[in-house]
This record gives structure tokens, sequence and C-alpha cells, in this order.
């Protein structure tokens, strides 16, 4: 096993030159530009196994069959698969957010988390992965903070499924042709035909009525499911999801809190081009009163909460709006759109008192209609 370092001094340009110093915040952000899968790296040492989380990983040689993975210099599994020359990948299926999650922390005991077995290198391979690979250390290259393991490799074994994503700080899903049509069908369904909570969602149905691959009707349920609009019976069968007032309650409060947060940093400092596009969406419903299949195009309060310009907040945001939005309270009893302009009326101001004070009238609002839904 090698160890090399080749490369251009840490001061010379491609042309020669002194080099312009790149801020490691904003290069973060450039690189969080690209799409990847999300694998699992492993190896078994002294007893232990260990395991990380990473999105750096491809192919390098088809003939020898060969792969690179790259781990932070100094982590305990770079350290154990330097010690050990070999390594698992374990490439992670759409429904595993929270395995990667979990192995990208601090977490004392990942394995214990996660059901795995041990492959024929004797290295631990996350269960019900997309695809495993056993690989060899043949070299390792020092590269800035990481290490780049060239791997050799030993097996390699896929199984059906779709790929966990990372974009932009966050995991999520790929939606390729038909997959976006086949969600965006499955989600009018329940949005805007108004299927009650606990309606089937037949599989056998769907294909036929959307003439749709399986597989596809499968990853729209899924990413549904993750949205909390669709959820399992007692006998494991899709269907339309439900929501409990109190979790409802509380999801508001969280958004609540984000947007408030959002204005302390944003307001006064906002470009009149943001303003701009945030009041062009002041008359429209907020999500959680859609009005058209495919929600009606970004959402007046994200495009509030992406002034913050982050990410890994507005997926979190995201998230807690997605759950909110429950077929059980119609358009007809949304919040007005004076919120929203009130809003963009303190924004123009640099008024943060009137911001705050819209945000919580319109999640008062919200919650109200939420407690008249639920009364019935």
């Amino acid at each position: 096993m090698n160890d090399t370092t080749e490369g251009l001094s840490p001061t010379e340009s491609l042309s020669g030159g002194p080099r312009r110093r790149i801020v490691a915040a904003d290069f973060r952000r450039v690189m969080g530009q690209f799409a990847s899968g999300v694998t699992i790296v492993s190896t078994r040492d002294g007893g232990r196994d260990f395991g990380a989380t990473a999105s750096a990983f491809t192919s390098l040689s088809l003939d020898p069959p060969m792969v690179l993975a790259c781990l932070f210099r100094g982590a305990a599994t770079e350290e154990a698969i330097r010690r050990t020359g070999r390594f698992g990948i374990s490439i992670l299926r759409d429904d595993q957010g929270a395995v990667a999650e979990c192995f990208a922390s601090r977490h004392p005991d990942r394995f214990s988390t996660v059901d795995y077995r041990y492959g024929e290198a004797g290295v631990p391979l996350i269960k019900d992965a997309l695809a495993h690979v056993e690989c060899r250390v043949s070299e390792a290259v020092k590269g800035g903070t990481h290490t780049v393991f060239l791997g050799s490799v030993h097996s390699a074994v896929r199984y059906d499924g779709r790929p966990l994503a990372y974009f932009a700080g966050a995991f999520g899903h790929f939606l390729v042709g038909d997959d976006a049509a086949v969600y965006s069908a499955i989600r009018a369904m329940i949005l805007v035909d108004g299927l009650p909570p606990g309606s089937p969602l037949s599989v056998p149905h769907l294909v036929e009525s959307l003439s749709a691959e399986p597989a596809a009707v499968l990853a729209a349920l899924k990413r549904l499911t993750a949205e909390k609009r669709v959820a399992r019976d007692p006998q494991g069968e899709y269907v339309v999801g439900g929501l409990d007032l109190r979790t409802a309650l509380d999801m508001i409060s969280a958004s609540r809190t984000i947007e408030v947060g959002v204005a302390e940093l944003t307001v006064g400092w906002v470009e009149e081009s943001d303003l701009t596009s945030l009041a062009r969406l002041a008359d429209q419903p907020c999500r959680a009163f859609p009005r058209s299949a495919d929600g009606a195009g970004p959402d007046f309060h994200e495009r509030l909460v992406a002034l913050a310009g982050n990410p890994r907040l507005l997926n979190h945001y995201r998230e807690l709006s997605t759950v909110t939005a429950h077929t059980g309270i119609g358009p007809g009893e949304a919040p007005g759109d004076s919120d929203h302009a009130a809003i963009v009326t303190g924004y123009r101001d640099g008024n943060l008192s009137t911001v705050i004070s819209a945000i919580d009238r319109h999640a008062r609002r919200l919650r109200e209609a939420w407690q008249r839904c639920a009364a019935g």
C-alpha cells in the first residue's frame, strides 16, 4: 500500500502565478451544487466495526475493477482502513437517509442502530443497501484534509431499488422521467382530489390507472411516505396519511421559530431583487392550503426562509411545511394574503417588529384553522 502526495504548490495557480485564496465556506457551497449518491465506508479492526458516511466515492477502473473513496484524515474509520488495508462500501437506498445521518454523526456505536452483516472480506456491510462492494487498499493518497483510498475490488453485488441522493447539504431522492410524473400524479390525488386519511393506495391499481411501472409507483409512495403524506396500515399496505392535531401545532410552532430567526438575520439586509421575488408570491396561498397538483410553484414562506442563504435550514423548513400540508383543511380556511403583504412591507421598510408581528399572526391563524378542522 503506497502513500503519496502530488499536485500544485498551495500558493501556485494553474497559470503559474500567485493563487487567489478560496474561502472554505464558499468552496463548500460550490461543491454542494454537485449531486451524488451516498455510501457507508466500513471496515473491521481488532474486533471492532468502523464506518462513516461518504459521498466521495466512484469507480476508477473496469479492468482491473477498482474504486476510490475519500475519508477525513485522522477519523477513526480512516485510520482503521489504513491499518487493515481493506474496506467495504454499502451504497444506500433512497429510504436509508437515517442510516446516512447516523454514520455522519458522532454516535459512539453507529452499528448498533442498523442491521448489517459481514462480507466475504470480513468487513461490515449495511443490510438492504442498493449495492455492496468489498475492496483491498492498493494505494492511499493524501489530498488536503482527506485520504483517497484506491481499492482493488474483491466482490461487488447489486440489488433492486433506488439510490439515496445528497445535494446542497441534504439527503433526498433522485426523480427521473416517469418517476417525477408519477409522484406528481399521486400527490395530486391526495392534495387536490382530497382523498381522506386512511384511504387505500393500492400499488397494482396505481400502476394500472397511471399506466406506470411498478418501480416508479413504489418510488413515489416512498417519497410521499417520507413527506408524511402517505403511511402504512397495520397490514403494511400504503394509505393516505393523517396528522394528529398536537403534531401539527408543534410543526407550525417550529416553522414560525425558523421564520422569525430568518427575519432577525435578514431584515434590512435583503437585495431589492429578492424582495421583488418575495412580493410576487405574496398573494399565493401558503403550502398548507394547496390549490394545484404541483404546489403552484415556489411557496411564499419557502422564499422567505431562503433569504437566509442556508440550504440545510431551508430543507428542514420544507420538511416541516410538508408535514403540515394536510388535506383536512381547505383553501377557504387559509390565512389571508394580508399576512404575506405585511411581511413584504416590513422588509421594504426595514421594520423587524412589523415582520415578526405578521409572522406571528399568520402562525396563529394557521393554528386556529387546524383546531377548527380537528373539532369537525
